[in-house]
């Protein structure tokens, strides 16, 4: 199996394709733009009831060798290591070979600096959602809209309708990530069947993430 990282960027609505675009040039075979609503908080844009902004996250599976080069970019072109002009993070991966039939082992990444938490729940609930992991910590997140692909909830013969999800994306660092995540669990009830699932990926690596005070600069992993 060959390795690299998913790179997550989250900008402004209407940049993700050039950004995109400027990865393929670069090597970046593939990638997936997501819609979403930013949640960082700000005292302003709560006085203004426009805290939450309109966001777009790309998804890219970046292959060995090109992430620096990559990072580069995003800080010479898109300025990503300055305050509110996007973040992005990497999470590894292991692409599958079919013709190479050793089995795989993947280790925990215990020594992670960061944590993506991803919850998945009713559409909706994703405010409520983050607002449980900021009483615990969290400094902002993301919402995606998706919709669910399991047994569906209602059926109108001879039409099925899928129930719509709100997912949650949050990165922490890995000392904050317990509580955020326990947080989660216990305030949106999350032991109940249906109520909606929580996972955590390890970021071994970020730009653009502002923590604590506000003269910090930005976290660059």
């Amino acid at each position: 199996m060959t390795g690299g990282s998913c790179i997550f960027t989250v900008v402004d609505r209407g940049k993700a394709n050039s950004l995109l675009h400027r990865a393929q040039q670069m090597g970046v075979r593939r990638g997936t733009i997501f819609l979403g609503e930013g949640t960082m908080s700000s005292r302003l844009l709560d006085l203004l009831g426009i805290s939450e902004t309109r966001k777009e996250v790309l998804l890219m599976a970046v292959p060995e060798g090109v992430s620096d080069a990559l990072y580069g970019m995003l800080m010479d072109e898109f300025h990503m290591h300055k305050r509110n002009r996007g973040i992005a993070f990497s999470v590894p991966y292991r692409q599958y070979d079919p013709e190479n039939k050793a089995p795989s082992v993947f280790s925990r990444q215990t020594d992670a600096p960061h944590v993506c938490l991803i919850t998945v729940l009713e559409r909706g609930l994703g405010t409520e959602c983050m607002g449980k992991a900021r009483a615990a910590g969290a400094r902002g997140g993301t919402i995606l809209h998706a919709h669910g692909a399991g047994v569906p909830r209602d059926f109108y013969f001879p039409l099925v309708v899928e129930p719509q999800k709100d997912m949650v994306m949050i990165v922490a660092p890995r000392e904050s990530a317990p509580a955020i995540r326990d947080a989660i669990y216990t305030g949106m009830r999350l032991e109940r069947k249906g109520s909606g699932i929580l996972f955590a990926l390890p970021v071994l690596r970020t730009l653009g993430l502002y923590e604590g005070k506000a003269s910090e600069k930005a976290v660059m992993g």
